[in-house]
């Protein structure tokens, strides 16, 4: 868990730049009329997207993961 915890506290280092290489990748598939590459790139983003608005409103580093422990708790 101390890994996810890790990637959560980290998230903007590693969201931003999957996020613009996976919209760059899209927009080459796009060209070269590939629809699952598009798709899985699309994904990608949107993946990326989601974990940096979480981080934002979570409130930081140190917020987002306190969120995530509470939430691991919770479900578990």
């Amino acid at each position: 868990m101390n890994e996810i915890y890790f990637l959560v506290r980290y998230t903007p280092f590693w969201a931003v730049p999957v996020l613009l290489i996976g919209l760059e990748f899209t927009y080459l598939f796009w060209l070269r009329k590939k629809r699952k590459a598009v798709y899985i790139c699309l994904i990608i983003s949107f993946v990326s997207i989601i974990a940096l608005v979480y981080y934002y409103w979570a409130g930081g580093p140190e917020e987002s993961v306190k969120l995530l422990m509470k939430a691991a708790r919770y479900y578990s």
